[in-house]
């Protein structure tokens, strides 16, 4: 796996969107202050691939990678496998305080999407890569806390995982695989030695030639008995049309005897002569009673409509009314007119006891000034008399002449409002009673203009009198004419109905009589329904006993011919059963049929049969030798044999490259080896060889151990590998450079410089600007208070 370019936004410290773009190089760092986020563009690429993060402990905590104050994280990686690129991208969304959830997961390839959902995307990058989340952050992707983890793992986990990277457990699969072939072989085999045992034990040849033996008895059977089917057929056919003519004429004597005429057949024709009588009186009242309305509806048409005499007769009713309301109006208007010129008197006179209250008033206020000024003197203002500031207001006494002055004159401008309200209404009253008079002295004007030439209210009233005088005649005359066509309506309607009962009833007499025709039955004149029915019983009754005798007669013959025939099949039926057949209900012909099939089926089921067991013989042969075949395949894989001992050749390969690379990064004071419990320990060559175990290293040699153990993983595993596993086409470092002294570090620079130009990518994460300055590309991470940023510097 190689990456080629990094997209994230809202992610850890990335704020804002930032893309890394690996390219082709084939070594970089990450370089930039503590904090700054360098870590966070390797905990992007896992979590673009896996949907975790690392340094989280949890796989399931995934919340702290967005961005605090945004709701979403958003990663894309694009990355190949091979000459194959893809490329994964996650949405990751706030769902709640400590909660995120997945919003998008796709991969895509070439352009068709692979994977879209979380689960399926991160099952699809485990089978691309060929490693889970954990092995691919132990031997690819080498986060801050996991660098020494394969160093310390213990045996049984380090095991586990070469067993994955170098696909060994391909060696466990075949000999599982081997294993189960042999035992479905064999159950294959043992299966069909039961059937053999069980189903196919009668798949013998003297069964066969019983077999044989019965299908040509049968056969034998069969001849005789079609050699004797044409007589039992002729038979069969004489009987059954002898049996026909009996139940024929049988059949013709019950009609006969039926033959019986209706009972309001010989009374139909009165009914029909009566009710015509009755037709004709009807048709004569109706042309009466239509002559009689037709003279009503001319006396009418001379008059006049009588709603234009009415309106005529209310046109003199309205007059009057009006004049009545002119009236009235007149001595509204006169009562009016004198309550206004009351009222205007009344007016004046108030008008004058306000002048005069008005009067008395003043004459009180020029008699007390001295109090009337005394009213205006406000504290701290001068005295309008002498000038003098007023420090102190004194108490005085109200005038009781100003007081009722003023009451007085209060009571005189209240009188004189109510006088001019009173006026006021009087005035309206009278305008609009004049307004009354002018309405209805126009509107009767206009009136009297209508009736001009029009007649007095008698001689309407008289005329009103003979326009509906009229109506009423009319009415009567049509209620007669109305009357009259529903008799002769319904006088039709009985004369139709006994017209079709009479057709019916000649119908009747041809359903009877037509099927008897044939038989002599009399002619029939259509004039004389009653005579026609005795004509026809009379006959019926003669020639029921001829049909009856000639019935016995031919069912006497069919019963002889039965007799014979029933004596023929008897020896057939016989036959058969001398062979073994029972005939039952079912003819002999049909039963020997039956048992030739059923004999020939079963010699054909016995051919099968012996068929079968030759196969099945056959394949049990071959299914034991696939057997023991598989089994032994089985056993030379089985208890992990070749596996331990192809593991064992790939921990020595890995152990010997490890080693070399330790001796060199350490200059030449340590070597790497296995003691007997499979633990890894170190040759300290600078103290007479002394061998210890690696977890007693200091920090700074435990970082050397673990990088000699990640660079030899990464550039021999594919070599190792049982099948040609994926590559690891990259390996990233992010810890320990910090705590090497110069003299290691040059050390550790040229041998990842050495592995860079074998074609491998390798990333590390440092702040050590004197490393970071040796690899020629550069990928520098800063930090403001708002964001991350990354900028790709080459030398």
């Amino acid at each position: 796996m190689r990456p080629k370019r990094l997209e994230l936004e809202g992610f850890a410290s990335f704020r804002e969107r930032a893309v890394v773009d690996f390219g082709e190089g084939g070594l970089f760092a990450l370089t930039g202050p503590t904090g700054s986020g360098k870590s966070s563009l390797i905990d992007a690429m896992t979590f673009a691939l896996y949907g975790s993060v690392a340094r989280y402990d949890d796989r399931k905590v995934v919340w702290p990678a967005i961005t605090q104050g945004r709701q979403e994280a958003r990663v894309r990686l694009d990355f190949e496998i091979g000459r194959e690129s893809y490329t994964a991208v996650r949405v990751l969304r706030r769902s709640g305080p400590g909660r995120a959830s997945t919003k998008e997961a796709r991969l895509e390839h070439d352009g068709r999407v692979l994977a879209a959902t979380e689960k399926q995307l991160t099952e699809a990058v485990e089978k691309l890569i060929g490693l889970p989340f954990e092995h691919f952050t132990r031997c690819v992707v080498l986060p801050q806390g996991e660098f020494a983890q394969f160093l310390h793992d213990a045996p049984k986990s380090r095991q586990d995982l070469l067993v994955e990277l170098l696909d060994l457990d391909v060696y466990r699969r075949m000999a599982k695989a081997a294993n189960e072939r042999a035992a479905i072989a064999a159950n294959e085999a043992a299966w069909r030695t039961r059937r053999l045992e069980q189903e196919l034990q009668s798949a013998t040849e003297p069964a066969r030639e019983a077999a044989r033996l019965r299908v040509a008895s049968l056969r034998e059977l069969a001849a005789l008995v079609e050699a004797a089917a044409p007589r039992l057929a002729e038979l069969l056919r004489e009987a059954t049309g002898a049996r026909a003519e009996a139940r024929a004429a049988q059949d013709r004597a019950a009609r006969l005897a039926a033959v019986v005429a209706p009972p309001k057949a010989l009374e139909l024709a009165a009914r029909l002569s009566g009710e015509k009588e009755r037709e004709i009186a009807a048709r004569a009242e109706v042309e009466l009673a239509t002559r009689s309305r037709q003279a009503a509806e001319a006396s009418r048409t001379a008059l006049r409509r009588s709603d234009e005499v009415r309106a005529v007769i209310q046109a003199h009713a309205s007059r009057n009314r009006l004049a009545k309301e002119a009236a009235a109006a007149r001595v509204e208007l006169e009562a009016a007119t004198a309550a206004e010129r009351k009222s205007g008197k009344a007016l004046s006179t108030a008008q004058r006891g306000v002048e005069e209250a008005q009067a008395l008033r003043e004459e009180a206020l020029r008699e007390n000034l001295a109090s009337v000024l005394r009213e205006t003197l406000r504290v701290g203002k001068p005295c309008p008399v002498c000038g003098v500031k007023v420090s102190k207001r004194a108490r005085h006494e109200a005038h009781p002449g100003i007081e009722a002055a003023d009451e007085a004159l209060a009571a005189a401008v209240e009188a004189r409002a109510a006088a001019e309200k009173e006026l006021s209404r009087r005035g309206a009253e009278a305008a609009a009673a004049k307004e009354r008079i002018e309405d209805r002295e126009r509107r009767l004007a206009e009136a009297a203009a209508a009736l001009e030439g029009k007649p007095a209210p008698a001689a309407l009233e008289h005329e009103l009198a003979t326009i509906e005088q009229a109506e009423k005649v009319l009415e009567v005359a049509r209620r007669r004419e109305a009357s009259a066509v529903e008799t002769l309506t319904e006088s039709s309607h009985r004369l139709a109905a006994l017209e079709e009962e009479k057709g019916r009833a000649w119908r009747r007499f041809g359903e009877v009589r037509d099927p008897l025709a044939g038989l002599g039955a009399p002619p029939v004149e259509r004039d004389d329904l009653a005579r026609a029915w005795r004509e026809l019983e009379a006959w019926a009754a003669g020639e029921a006993p001829r049909q009856r005798a000639s019935a016995d007669d031919r069912a006497a013959r069919a019963t002889a011919i039965e007799e014979e025939r029933e004596s023929v099949r008897e020896e057939l039926v016989a036959a058969c059963a001398d062979a073994g057949l029972v005939v039952g209900e079912r003819e002999p012909r049909d039963a020997c049929v039956a048992a030739i099939a059923a004999a020939e089926a079963e010699l054909d089921r016995i051919d099968a049969a012996i068929a079968e067991a030759n196969r099945l013989r056959e394949e049990v042969k071959a299914h034991q030798e696939s057997a023991v075949v598989a089994k032994s395949l089985g056993a030379h894989l089985g208890a992990n044999r070749f596996e331990a001992w192809m593991l064992s050749r790939a921990i020595r390969g890995l152990l010997a490259a490890a080693s070399q690379l330790l001796l060199e990064l350490s200059s030449g004071q340590y070597s790497l080896a296995m003691d007997d419990k499979r633990e890894f320990v170190v040759v300290d060559h600078a103290s007479a060889n002394e061998v210890r175990l690696a977890r007693t290293l200091s920090g700074g040699e435990t970082f050397l151990a673990s990088l000699a153990l990640a660079l030899a993983l990464s550039e021999h595993v594919s070599r190792l590998a049982a099948r040609g596993a994926a590559r690891l086409d990259a390996l990233f470092l992010d810890e320990g450079f910090g705590a090497l002294d110069p003299d290691t570090l040059e050390v550790v620079a040229g041998a990842i410089e050495e592995l860079g130009a074998r074609g491998h990518m390798v990333g590390i994460v440092t702040h050590v600007r004197e490393l970071a300055e040796r690899i020629p590309v550069r990928f520098e991470v800063t930090k403001d208070a708002r964001t991350s940023r990354v900028e790709k510097v080459t030398d």
